[in-house]
């Protein structure tokens, strides 16, 4: 989400003598875990030919997380243990949109497969447009005319056993965006599986466009729509948190969608997933385009406004038009009768695999002329550059929903995007589109962990702007730490670990997971290196994608591949309370130079960038990186081998976040 809508190994001296573990303000719910060393004797010493030592890093891990890991489903080297599991389902879903009332109807029919160790007895079905239900508690604000009863059901089967939804049945739970049926008349076992069938009806509002709304009489985007069953994972059970319209977004399984749209002629329809019949509905000549976009380097203009006037689709007077999207969390579509389109290809990997990257828009929105290109350059360089792993999806799509305003929302495929200048439509597509791996390719539950999300998607937003629009920065952070300066340390800025949805709609949710998130990412960089922070990151990629990580796995996977306890790190910047602030303490002459000591006041580690000015007028520039901390010593002594005099020492606030800047300068008196 964009803009508008916030808007170092292991050495043989640590492993034969592990260091102490620290403490630090924590919840009283957590406790400190530590390891003991194993010793395998006899038999076993002989099989193995050495000692194994096992070592978890010194932070807190929560009780729910501690039992993941007694259950053998998550491994304290990071890598998913020998016991997880994750469910998914198959949906099926036949939908239409009846524009004139702004109302999409459907049914949905989903295979829920249960891979836990567990029988389910009970279902949770998320109905997030419920958030319009009169009376509903929300987050955001809500136009009075774009209150509805919410999704309405007529039919809903499992198993082919009928529900009223109209009785008083205590089983059956609605409350908020979520629908909880207890006691299932036959539960779902072990490696067993459900049928679902529900036939459901929503209303897409005009006013209020939050991931779905009205753009105009013959403009819809279409997200957050159908009947989903929520994530059942190894943590918490059954996910229950609220969609309450506002920033507690997405945490969703992988699943399969075989989605069909019906629509009015001469309306196109865009969608998380590849056409499956667009031979049927789009006119030859346009189709023919589209196939030449799936091999081209330049843009393909897909339908233009000749096409507009002419009429663009085939059949009578609807289309239903088909799609499949495999190994997504999500599908969302779009559709408009006034829209032109085009498309272009990008190569994300050495065998040539390409990746369709699209826009649909306005005649008057004149910057997504340029989307099409921009998407393309964001899909290689995150393919390429920052993390690196090929994009794993085969198309992108970016949709202008507002035209009006900027920001941004991100769908599995799919983008709905505002507009702005070329820099920030720029932007705003890297970003959106970014949001690919996290949290979608990755499983992020967004909910309890925004940071592990909108952090990575703003990180790589940063780290590649200036090769998707020239002009921009190569390492955009400046302004991400100037705001992380003025925040960290008050009242207000709580731990990135504090669950998102215990802070939804405070000042620090933001915060926390955009700006914060994404410099302690820049920092963690600088304390690997490029080379094994890139290592790390694709090695985490690999271990979790298609899976639910949690902090500690992100945690335990870098320290893993690092060969080091990272925690002196992770503490202060991920788990503990406080702010980064460095000072000057000392300046002194020495035989043959000058020895500077740099004090770290405040508990979180940043970089060190000294400024000295000699009393030859004379300048040098001093860098230490974040590292410099790592053994947990309060002071850093520099040492200038030189016989100039020193008349000014400066911390420089450019490129770290230091809380305090009084104490960051001496001057010779």
């Amino acid at each position: 989400m964009w803009g508008r809508v916030c808007d170092p190994s292991f050495c043989n001296k640590n492993i034969c003598n592990p260091p102490a573990t620290k403490l630090f303000l924590a919840p009283t719910n957590y406790q400190t875990i530590t390891m003991k060393k194993t010793t395998l004797f006899l038999i076993a010493a002989a099989m193995l030919c050495s000692t194994i030592v096992a070592q978890k890093s010194s932070f807190y891990y929560p009780k729910n997380i501690i039992r993941a890991y007694e259950k053998g489903t998550r491994s304290y080297d990071g890598k998913p243990g020998a016991n997880y599991w994750t469910n998914h389902a198959d949906y099926k879903i036949q939908a239409e949109l009846l524009p004139e009332k702004r109302e999409v109807k459907g049914t949905v029919n989903i295979k829920y497969y249960n891979e836990s160790p567990d029988s389910l007895r009970s279902l949770v079905i998320r109905l997030y447009q419920d958030f319009l239900k009169k009376g509903t508690p929300r987050s955001s604000r809500v136009a009075l005319s774009d209150e509805t009863d919410g999704t309405q059901i007529d039919t809903m089967m499992i198993n082919g056993v009928g529900l009223n939804l109209k009785s008083r049945d205590l089983r059956i739970m609605r409350r908020g965006s979520n629908m909880t049926i207890n006691n299932l008349p036959q539960k779902i076992a072990p490696k067993g599986s459900a049928d679902i069938m529900i036939k459901w009806s929503v209303i897409i509002p005009k006013e209020t466009r939050i991931r779905m709304g009205a753009y105009n009489d013959s403009t819809f985007y279409v997200a957050y729509w159908y009947p989903q069953i929520a994530v059942y994972d190894d943590v918490d059970g059954w996910d229950q948190i609220q969609y309450e319209g506002g920033s507690l977004e997405f945490y969703n399984d992988k699943n399969n969608f075989d989605v069909e749209i019906t629509v009015p002629k001469n309306y196109l329809v865009w969608g998380s997933g590849l056409y499956q019949n667009l031979d049927e509905v789009l006119k030859p000549e346009l189709a023919v385009r589209y196939k030449q976009a799936w091999v081209a380097d330049q843009i393909v203009k897909i339908v233009t406004q000749e096409d507009l006037k002419n009429g663009t689709t085939l059949g009578g007077e609807k289309n239903t038009w088909k799609f499949k999207g495999e190994n997504i969390p999500d599908f969302s579509w779009a559709t408009s009768s006034g829209y032109l389109w085009d498309a272009t290809t990008a190569e994300v990997d050495d065998a040539g695999r390409r990746v369709l990257t699209d826009a649909a828009y306005p005649p008057k929105s004149k910057t997504y002329e340029e989307v099409a290109l921009f998407a393309k350059l964001s899909v290689q360089q995150l393919s390429v550059d920052q993390p690196g792993y090929p994009f794993p999806y085969p198309k992108i799509t970016t949709f202008n929903g507002e035209t009006e305003g900027g920001g941004g929302m991100e769908i599995p495929m799919m983008c709905n995007n505002g507009i702005s200048g070329r820099g920030g439509q720029a932007g705003v597509t890297l970003h959106e589109i970014a949001h690919t791996y996290f949290p979608f390719f990755m499983g992020i539950n967004e909910r309890k962990y925004a940071w592990m999300d909108e952090g990575w998607a703003t990180f790589f937003t940063s780290a590649n702007q200036a090769n998707v629009v020239d002009g921009g920065t190569g390492d955009a952070f400046e302004g991400n730490i100037r705001g992380v300066s003025a925040m960290m340390g008050n009242e207000t800025d709580f731990p990135l670990i504090t669950l998102s949805s215990n802070t939804p709609t405070s000042q620090n949710y933001g915060f926390n997971s955009y700006a914060k998130a994404s410099t302690a990412y820049y920092f963690l960089k600088d304390v690997l290196g490029e080379d094994l922070f890139k290592k790390a990151l694709l090695e985490y990629i690999n271990r979790w994608n298609g899976k639910h990580p949690l902090p500690y796995d992100f945690f335990n996977t870098f320290n893993d591949v690092a060969k080091e306890d990272l925690s002196w790190f992770w503490n202060p910047w991920f788990i503990e309370q406080g702010y980064p602030d460095l000072g000057v303490k000392s300046v002194k002459p020495i035989k043959g130079g000058t020895e500077i000591v740099v004090e770290k006041i405040g508990i979180v580690p940043i970089p060190i960038s000294l400024e000295v000015t000699y009393t030859d007028i004379t300048k040098e520039k001093v860098n230490h990186s974040t590292s410099t901390w790592k053994t947990g010593n309060a002071e850093f002594k520099i040492e200038l081998k030189n016989s100039k005099e020193v008349k000014r020492v400066e911390l420089l606030d450019d490129g770290s976040p230091d809380g305090k800047l009084k104490n960051n300068v001496w001057e010779k008196k």
